[in-house]
């Protein structure tokens, strides 16, 4: 961010207009790409063989996978644009806990597969991931936009803090599996909410004894840099870690009795220390909007898609993954000062990396 030079949302309107055309093409193939695959006829050949199914089952078992295809193959496109065009305004190596960051889109899988249809996991669970995405992107750019009005900003123990708030989801995430599964077992309400107490704290326990030689080491220590671009870049991440680990509680809210959520959150709420930084809020409740108007956005379009028209579900499949990478290029030029032309194109690029160059579209997506 050191680089960032004020640059006008769009320099050139021509080539905003190419930009915005490689990103509908290039996710109009993605789409086909992802589609073609899920609908490869071996696979209902294979089932209806396995189960010895007549042939009208088959044609239904075929009807059944083309509606379940299309809707992939969308949210996996959609799930692409999100990453391909991400921001991440942290100028250092990845943090060992990297993982904890989609301890809500983990829960999010658990529910679809206890709750709903077992194929419906992987669309429920790239919707959400895909929501965790923006929403990081947007708080994070947010944030920074907000302390850069406000001066001068001071470096703090940035990485400490992320990773308290992480692990309070994490062990949110733990207690209610447990209190779930034990009520399940027709075990008393009361038993099951000391369990989930119980095993939410010890994960919290756990969780800050493995990390107390890590944090301590220097390596993800960056109090007293006095780098102003570390500094934003921080505070960025804080906001963005924010708004997921509230995400994610708001889910598990309404699964779990809201004393046990409060009495969970209440334990681990002093180390987060960010009561004082109102600063990173408007990057929480920024990004908490934006995110939830994506939700609603793909879930009507999941419930426009006919599995008939290809050519209609293409249409369909735009919509959303045009206002993500648009949401990532207005985020990159408030954050990096990069044109929405620009970003655009990248995103383009990096979503078809993986027909020429898959090395490096891995490294893009999970470096």
């Amino acid at each position: 961010m050191s680089h960032y030079d004020n640059t006008s949302l769009v320099e050139d309107s021509l080539k905003l207009v190419g930009s915005t055309s490689k990103v509908a093409i290039s996710t109009v193939i993605n789409h086909g790409f992802w589609y073609s695959i899920c609908k490869s006829p071996e696979l209902v050949s294979a089932v209806a063989g396995r189960f010895g199914l007549s042939g009208t089952e088959e044609i239904e078992l075929q009807e059944i996978k083309s509606s379940f295809c299309n809707q992939l193959a969308t949210v996996i496109t959609s799930a692409e644009i999100a990453l391909a065009g991400q921001l991440s305004p942290w100028p250092h190596e990845q943090p060992w806990w990297q993982p904890l960051r989609y301890m809500g889109t983990a829960y999010i899988g658990y529910k679809a597969y206890t709750q709903q249809e077992p194929y419906h996991v992987p669309l429920t669970t790239l919707a959400f991931f895909t929501n965790e995405i923006v929403m990081r992107t947007v708080a994070g750019a947010a944030a920074i936009e907000t302390l850069r009005n406000q001066g001068t900003v001071w470096p703090l123990d940035y990485a400490r803090r992320e990773y308290s708030m992480l692990s309070t989801l994490a062990g949110l995430m733990v207690g209610t599996i447990v209190y779930e599964q034990m009520l399940a077992k027709d075990v008393s309400a009361v038993k099951a909410a000391f369990a989930c107490i119980i095993s939410a704290t010890l994960t919290l326990k756990i969780l800050a004894i493995s990390s107390f030689s890590a944090l301590n080491s220097g390596s993800f220590d960056f109090v007293g840099t006095g780098a102003e671009a570390e500094s934003l870049a921080g505070n960025a991440v804080l906001a963005g870690s924010f708004a997921t680990t509230m995400s994610g509680m708001m889910w598990v809210g309404s699964s779990l009795n809201q004393f046990i959520t409060l009495a969970i959150v209440a334990t681990a709420f002093p180390m987060w220390g960010i009561a004082a930084d109102y600063k990173i809020l408007a990057g929480l409740v920024t990004g908490t909007a934006v995110s939830t108007g994506i939700i609603e956005l793909q879930k009507l379009q999941r419930s426009k898609l006919d599995s008939r028209h290809l050519l209609s579900n293409l249409a369909i499949s735009l919509a959303p993954a045009l206002a993500i990478a648009l949401i990532n290029g207005v985020s990159n030029n408030v954050v990096y000062g990069y044109p929405l032309e620009e970003s655009l194109s990248e995103t383009a690029r990096s979503q078809l990396q993986k027909f020429y160059a898959p090395l490096d579209y891995l490294y893009s997506f999970f470096n």
